[in-house]
């Protein structure tokens, strides 16, 4: 393994360890790149890595700039099934926040790998990376001891696996589940989805207020969008409102199947996009609703409260009405002045809250809507 004194490509540094890695490897490899790998440029791996890489994303906007390079990409919910048993040389992967993904890819690997190839892990130690690295040993039928990079770990898990090897649990990620906390919703999730086994406390505290918060339209709104739908709770709620055509849209490849199958027998109209914030949307809303992420895989970043900001500010409806839940300590007044010139504060329960945005202001976004994928 390659010296820890080469700059990060990311900021990430669990990633910079698998990037480094492949430049000293040749053959057939897998990079498994989830919403950790947001600030990876893609273009540079063709510069500096010889090997043949393949790149799987469940994050819409990670698969376009990896295919925007020209790098062979797939965007799907982790779905292995498409690549030939026994065909990669290498597979990548920085450890997820959620474990039902990591045991998932680990329970693939074992199926893509060619004889002897390896299994590359990276993380943190609060990670659970030595967990996952001793999960992996076990059932690759081998041992591997991660090497620490700093607060950062590293380990190669050659693959020597009986076909009739015993998985780690992944909680049937590929299945859609009944959920005890939204059965009586009528909703299911899976895997993969943010909170997909519970309803969101931030978002269960928005629909508390939903009755005030619709008190703003005259008549009832025609058009919702939903900005970061997850598994399509508040969507959900439309029907109370008698809000007849619903888009929801997320970067997410599980909540976009999950909020599908959620809404597969509704008498709503609903579009399902996915997007990266908005990005391949140009109509306009009449309500918008959103309960926006702050994190980025283990990392937290401060624009992403600016980035759905401005994208509600353009999508939004020059008389229609926004609504947000955020954490307390989000300043998102302070973030949306600007951009709106109506901002109410309609609720504060000291642990989240609900903003009330209406008047867009077009003329202040920054940002322009970005080419989708194809």
């Amino acid at each position: 393994m390659i010296n820890s004194t080469i700059k990060s490509l990311n900021s990430d540094q669990s990633v910079s360890l698998l990037l480094n890695e492949l430049k000293t490897v040749n053959g057939h490899f897998l990079l498994v790149a989830d919403e950790n790998w947001d600030s990876v440029n893609w273009a540079d791996i063709l510069n500096y890595s010889s090997c043949n890489v393949s790149i799987i994303s469940n994050r819409y906007d990670i698969a376009k700039k990896a295919k925007a390079a020209s790098i062979s990409t797939y965007f799907n919910d982790l779905d292995f099934s498409g690549f030939k048993p026994k065909s990669f040389d290498g597979v990548f992967f920085r450890v997820s926040k959620e474990r039902a993904n990591t045991h998932h890819v680990i329970n693939q690997s074992a199926y893509l790998l060619k004889s002897g190839a390896a299994l590359m892990l990276s993380g943190e130690k609060n990670d659970g990376i030595k967990s996952y690295v001793k999960k992996a040993s076990m059932l690759f039928n081998t041992s591997s001891i991660p090497t620490k990079f700093g607060n950062q770990y590293l380990a190669k898990i050659s693959v020597s696996v009986p076909d009739d090897f015993k998985k780690l649990d992944d909680s049937n990620y590929s299945s859609m589940q009944a959920v005890k906390a939204l059965s009586k919703y009528g909703l299911a999730s899976k895997p993969g989805v943010f909170g997909w086994n519970k309803i969101d406390r931030g978002s269960a505290f928005f629909v508390d207020h939903l009755p005030i918060l619709m008190s703003s339209f005259k008549h009832s709104p025609r058009t919702l969008l939903d900005l970061g739908c997850g598994y399509g709770f508040l969507c959900y709620q439309a029907k109370s409102f008698d809000i007849k055509n619903i888009t929801a849209t997320d970067n997410n490849a599980a909540a976009l199947i999950a909020v599908k199958a959620n809404f597969k027998n509704s008498e709503q109209r609903v579009e399902i996009v996915a997007s990266n914030v908005g990005d391949v949307i140009t109509k306009n809303f009449d309500t918008i609703w959103c309960n926006p992420p702050f994190h980025k895989g283990f990392l937290v970043n401060s624009d992403l409260t600016s980035r759905f900001l401005e994208a509600t500010c353009r999508l939004l409806a020059s008389d229609g009405h926004a609504f947000y839940v955020v954490n307390s300590f989000i300043s998102l007044e302070k973030k949306a002045h600007g951009l709106f010139k109506s901002i109410q504060l309609v609720a504060d329960n000291g642990s989240f809250k609900v903003i009330a945005l209406s008047n867009p202001q077009r003329n202040a976004i920054k940002q322009t809507p970005s080419a989708k994928i194809n």
